[in-house]
């Protein structure tokens, strides 16, 4: 014979949770009081958060304290060195590089790798090492930067002949002369 389920009792709390499984009783236990232990976590993470606000405010105002204080400024004389050699990082610093880069980019073969490239700002010079596995990918290189209009007197500096891991390569320094924006 088939079990049959015949309920009229009204609802109540007290009967579903006595229907339930155990084991869902167990897991509904053990969520409420996972969610009890995330209350107090973000509850504490809040409190750490108002101390850390408080905190940054008082950061502020010493920083504002601090700030109003007037600080003696002593103008003391540059050394010329100093003054020549900050000058010259100026300089530096103010070239134009990614147009100067640009202009070797698309100058450069594929055979010809670049190893460094030093200007030297007051003179508009650019000292270029590099390397190819030819020397006709090397005088095809010198012959690239000087077909760009604003490279100007290439000259081959030095080259030799290196074994370079597996193969030969020409290394090769060129001094090449800039033309300014300007000029």
């Amino acid at each position: 014979m088939r079990r049959l389920s015949i309920d009229f009792a009204p609802f109540s709390v007290q009967r579903e949770l006595h229907r339930a499984h155990p084991a869902a009783r167990w897991l509904a236990l053990a969520a409420l009081l996972l969610c009890a232990l995330a209350g107090v976590r973000v509850h504490k993470l809040f409190l750490h958060l108002d101390s850390l606000d408080r905190e940054a405010e008082h950061l502020a105002v010493n920083a504002a304290r601090v700030g109003l204080r007037s600080t003696p400024v002593t103008s003391a004389p540059i050394d010329a060195k100093q003054g020549e050699a900050v000058n010259a990082a100026v300089a530096r610093l103010n070239l134009p590089w990614s147009y100067i880069l640009d202009t070797l980019e698309v100058a450069t073969p594929e055979q010809v790798s670049l190893l460094s490239v030093t200007p030297e700002s007051s003179s508009a010079q650019l000292k270029i090492e590099a390397q190819s596995v030819s020397a006709e990918g090397m005088i095809g290189y010198i012959k690239a930067l000087e077909q760009q209009p604003s490279i100007s007197r290439v000259y081959l500096i030095k080259h030799e002949r290196i074994h370079d891991g597996f193969t030969d390569v020409i290394r090769f320094q060129i001094q090449a002369q800039w033309r300014r924006a300007g000029s």
